[in-house]
């Protein structure tokens, strides 16, 4: 099942995507957004079989969580050159850091390329959408624990980034998340995903999510040690070799680029890149 978060005339709703369209929840449930909902997901299988509300040209893709509580990033989680350069130690636990509201858009969305720099990075990531709440969640039990999978761009502004990695990694509308959640009934194992990602339809990331020094299961583990997971919660897994930054000479995004996160058995997260004006 497709779970999406979007706008119709203006107005956000939640529902399922179809071949044919979207069944809009948001009208026949009382869940103030798909966040909400997750935690009631087999109820939401019951509306599979609905005929659709809308047609895909009647609808805007907002983010899938739009309203979300928490997105919790682990970096430096592949075996790569990293963009910053230097020397860059195998962590031995996973990385943690936050992006707050407003670092994300939707499919289809523009990435803005900020004022203060010319150094945007883009970043394809799995990323895991908590359905069920709990603590101290252990490692054989963490699938138990995801309600689907999204594709992220953790977009990073690179030179901002030296100052802090909160500075560079959550500068506004600097990445992006869609287009949907698959849910995890169609996802039994999530290292047999592959995550790409192309500029201008060249390809410059590709993966497979095996190739992850820590696993999904182990980031649920590791995560849910420092707080309880919630029903709706982000959990992004980190970015593979090809990114920009990476490449010599190294190569940022502009305007006008347009890019392509693609998760087979997801989806694909399609972006264009707009300078910011003042």
């Amino acid at each position: 099942m497709r779970l999406l978060s979007f706008l119709l005339k203006g107005q956000p709703s939640f529902g399922v995507g179809t071949d044919d369209g979207v069944i809009d929840l948001g009208r026949r449930l009382d869940y103030p957004d798909l966040g909400s909902a997750l935690a009631e997901i087999d109820g939401l299988r019951t509306f599979e079989d609905t005929s659709p509300d809308h047609s895909w040209e009647e609808i805007s893709f907002d983010i899938p969580i739009p309203n979300q509580r928490r997105l919790l990033c682990a970096g430096l989680n592949y075996h790569k050159k990293y963009p910053l350069g230097g020397e860059v130690k195998l962590p031995k636990q996973p990385v943690y850091f936050n992006k707050p509201p407003g670092s994300l858009v939707a499919h289809k969305a523009p990435l803005i390329r900020p004022a203060v720099s010319s150094q945007l990075d883009y970043e394809v990531e799995l990323a895991v959408v908590i359905g069920r709440s709990g603590r101290h969640i252990s490692e054989s039990r963490a699938l138990e624990h995801v309600a689907g999978y999204t594709i992220l761009n953790d977009g990073s502004v690179r030179d901002w980034q030296r100052h802090g990695v909160a500075a560079g990694k959550n500068f506004h509308h600097s990445g992006s998340c869609g287009p949907w959640i698959v849910t995890s009934d169609l996802v039994p194992d999530p290292s047999m995903l592959s995550v790409t990602t192309r500029v201008n339809g060249e390809q410059r990331q590709h993966a497979s999510v095996s190739e992850m020094i820590f696993s999904v299961e182990e980031l649920i583990a590791y995560m849910s040690q420092i707080m309880p997971l919630e029903s709706g919660d982000i959990l992004a897994t980190g970015s593979p070799e090809g990114t920009g930054g990476s490449m010599d000479p190294q190569v940022w995004l502009a305007a006008g680029d347009e890019i392509e996160f693609d998760v087979p058995g997801i989806g694909l997260l399609a972006n264009n890149v707009v300078d910011e004006t003042i």
